[in-house]
C-alpha cells in the first residue's frame, strides 16, 4: 500500500528533526534515482516519490535552505 498524504508528512518531518533541509532533500533524491526510479515495488516508489514532492513543496522548507545557503555563503568569505 502506498503511502497516505498524512504518513509522508509526518515522515518528512521527522527527517527535518534529524538532519537539516539540505541534506533531506539530497538524501530523497537519492533515494529517488537509487531506489525509486528502478525499484518494481510500486509502493515503495510511490512513497518515496511522493515525500520527496511534499518535501520540495513546504514553502517553510524553501525559507529554510534560503537561510542555511546564506550562512554559508557568509562563512565562505
Amino acid at each position: 500500500m502506498v503511502t497516505n498524504h498524512v504518513e509522508a508528512t509526518q515522515f518528512f518531518k521527522i527527517l527535518l528533526d534529524w538532519c537539516s533541509p539540505q541534506v533531506a532533500r539530497s538524501m530523497l533524491d537519492d533515494m529517488d534515482f537509487y531506489i525509486a526510479d528502478i525499484t518494481d515495488n510500486e509502493s515503495l516508489r510511490d512513497s518515496i516519490k511522493m515525500v520527496r514532492q511534499k518535501l520540495y513543496e513546504m514553502a517553510e522548507e524553501n525559507l529554510m535552505i534560503d537561510e542555511e545557503e546564506k550562512q554559508f555563503a557568509e562563512g565562505e568569505q
